[in-house]
């Protein structure tokens, strides 16, 4: 499970518990997943065609339900006329589905910015540029139709006002409400004994940094030829990562896990001894607060976010620099006292970001915005 969708589906769990209705619309696939994992919520289907989830690492086959989702949304059958739709990211194929069906029920339109693309270096590829103009397709939307527009971070709403501002578009408020996980499922694994020196948690995919990993793995390896690691997460990259680390003689010592459930994920977690993240993109850090919240110091690219959510939590390095990140991990590895000492107070700071704070504080927003008045571009569209 992603860490976006295991965070709505807490923010889910918390608004129902509030008295409120919460229906999901996603494709037929994730039916099951989603039944299980959320009850009491009701599904609307924008996809019952398209299954690429057996193709996880061609994405290019999930453009034609990214297609069909921006169709559906014209006409998909709404189980009832709904007060809030609420877009949960920022790509186009989520906000413009969530602007159709907002227009439908005359519901108020809440937008959502995790991270966005443009403030990134690394995205040169043809999906990459088709993602970025279809970025400045959602801004145009966002900035008309949104009711309500809500960043993950400080530094997302920094990069959400600068990308207006090189567009010519009037400036919008946008709130920061952050991200939280539910202590309880990690308070119920016991402790265990360490069988990992270090983990790697996070979608597989190049812009996690992933190939920056064997770099690290080998440093790591040359210095204690015993060390283990285990990898969890699954992506469109896992399959050559996992080439990559064969092809230069690092698989000894590896646990490649794939997609796994959570009850295991969070064991792995507290059998682990140092966290490591060489994301080169995050708008939270959702697999880091993970780490920080199973007592495990964490090495982590610099990044924007992590100096404004994590300051002074973190051991960082300069971006791209895997010798530094190794070196950090050693030094971590080889004084147990200090990583203790460090995962102590990791675990202490995240306990601030717990879900049910962020779920409440976004309900209030939603209902601020209700008895405000609506954006221009929804007037004379509202049903009574």
């Amino acid at each position: 499970m992603s860490g976006v969708l295991k965070h709505y589906l807490l923010m889910a769990r918390a608004w129902v518990k509030s008295g409120h209705q919460v229906d999901f619309m996603l494709a037929k696939a994730g039916f099951p997943q989603l039944k299980s994992q959320a009850p009491e919520c009701g599904i609307v289907c924008s996809d019952p065609f398209f299954d690429a989830s057996q193709y996880i690492s061609q994405t290019w086959r999930y453009f034609p339900a990214f297609g069909f989702r921006m169709l559906s949304a014209h006409w998909a059958t709404l189980p009832q006329n709904y007060q809030i739709v609420y877009a949960s990211n920022f790509l186009i194929f989520e906000l413009y589905p969530a602007r159709c069906l907002a227009r439908r029920c005359g519901a108020r339109l809440v937008v959502k910015v995790q991270h966005l693309l443009h403030s990134q270096s690394q995205r040169h590829t043809l999906f990459d540029r088709l993602f970025l103009a279809s970025e400045k397709w959602s801004m145009h939307l966002a900035h008309r139709y949104a009711d309500l527009i809500m960043c993950l971070s400080r530094p997302v709403e920094q990069d959400f006002k600068h990308l207006a501002a090189s567009m010519g578009l009037p400036e919008r408020q946008a709130f920061i409400v952050g991200c939280g996980l539910d202590f309880s499922e990690l308070e119920k694994v016991p402790e265990l004994p360490p069988a990992f020196d270090l983990v790697f948690l996070g979608r597989m995919h190049e812009q996690k940094g992933i190939f920056d990993l064997p770099d690290v793995w080998k440093a790591v390896l040359d210095h204690n030829p015993s060390a283990r690691m285990v990898v969890i997460g699954e992506g469109p990259h896992r399959r050559r990562l996992q080439e990559l680390m064969a092809e230069r003689g690092l698989s000894r010592g590896i646990t490649f896990t794939g997609g796994i459930s959570e009850s295991e994920k969070n064991r792995y977690l507290k059998q682990s001894k140092v966290g490591l993240s060489l994301s080169f993109e995050e708008g939270w850090g959702l697999s880091v607060t993970e780490c920080l919240a199973s007592g495990l110091p964490v090495v982590a690219y610099e990044l924007p976010v992590f100096q404004d959510v994590f300051h002074g939590i973190l051991h960082l390095v300069p971006p791209r620099c895997a010798r530094s990140a190794a070196e950090s991990v050693i030094k971590l590895l080889d004084d147990p006292g200090l990583a203790t000492v460090v995962g102590e107070c990791g675990r202490k700071h995240v306990r601030n970001f717990d879900y049910q704070r962020v779920a409440q504080r976004e309900l209030e927003l939603m209902r601020s915005s209700q008895e405000a008045p609506r954006m221009q571009g929804f007037q004379g569209r509202e049903r009574v």
